[in-house]
């Protein structure tokens, strides 16, 4: 959760409904139209965001006659708002456009991805519990869906986005659970995302694992079976060699794809000296085969 606790504490938070706090209080953003106005402004980080780019984010090739005067008057009531803090927040006027410079802590997607990066980091060295600790710290800033209440294509294309990362890092996040044995703790998570991304073989990789190591090595199998007539029958190809690595380790009754990692710094397990079903970063994202929709 945000830290907006603090007598003088500001917080943006986008991965949910927009909203604001100063301190304890909850700000109050005005329509739809003028939180949207905000969020675009929030997203640059700093940048500058023109005033045509604010237009046709709010209403895209067809705005109003009136689509200049309206987001000034956006922009100015929001600055109104902001007003009482603008040591901590600086809504400026810049050439042709506009810049809000808060505090990276003060903005939930910033914090969101620090988390993302520092887990990134940890996987490369293999420290599968610091991965859990970054990337389960990221997720709780999560609220619903991101930029919930906003309008426009901007939006609209932002909460795709911002969904993307937020699966891409609840898929980090098993993964790492995954290398640490807690299979039977992440299968009704993990068999839930395979049921809703069918052709994501990552996913299915790793739930095939989880039921491997939860000792259904049936059920891994048939899942297999399953993973592979969807990726016949819908996109006419053969499952791809991370699924088809887990399917023959399986079959040979592999122990070490169902050992435990060892901790960062710990002596190598010489059990566990196969491959392991690691996805690392934030590019695993990608489908194998088909670009993921949320």
């Amino acid at each position: 959760m945000l830290n907006n606790d603090l007598p003088d504490s500001l917080a943006f938070s986008l991965l949910g409904p927009v909203r604001a706090w100063r301190g304890g209080t909850e700000l109050d953003l005005g329509s739809p139209q003028q939180r949207t106005t905000l969020a675009m402004l929030l997203l640059r980080e700093g940048g500058l965001a023109t005033l045509d780019e604010l237009i046709a984010g709010m209403w895209g090739d067809e705005p109003p006659r009136s689509a200049v005067t309206t987001i000034r008057t956006y922009v100015s009531r929001l600055r109104a708002v902001l007003d009482a803090a603008r040591d901590v927040a600086r809504l400026d006027s810049v050439g042709g456009g506009y810049t809000l410079q808060v505090a990276g802590e003060a903005l939930d997607v910033a914090r969101f991805r620090r988390h993302t990066t520092r887990a990134a980091e940890a996987a490369r060295r293999g420290d599968w519990r610091t991965v859990v600790a970054e990337q389960t710290a990221g997720l709780q800033l999560w609220s619903g869906q991101p930029l919930a209440g906003s309008i426009g294509p901007y939006a609209n294309g932002q909460r795709t986005r911002l969904q993307q990362l937020g699966l891409a890092a609840r898929i980090d996040l098993l993964s790492a659970q995954v290398q640490l044995g807690l299979f039977a703790e992440i299968l009704p998570e993990l068999t839930a995302l395979a049921a809703a991304h069918p052709l994501w073989e990552d996913v299915q990789a790793l739930h095939m694992t989880a039921l491997y190591g939860s000792g259904r090595a049936a059920e891994a199998l048939e899942q297999y079976q399953r993973a592979r007539r969807v990726l016949v029958d819908e996109l006419g190809i053969e499952p791809g060699v991370r699924l088809r690595t887990v399917h023959q380790r399986i079959l040979a009754s592999d122990p070490s794809l169902a050992a435990v990692s060892a901790p960062a710094g710990a002596p190598p397990n010489r059990s566990s000296a196969a491959p392991a079903i690691v996805l690392r970063g934030r590019h695993h994202a990608r489908m194998s085969r088909r670009r993921i929709v949320v």
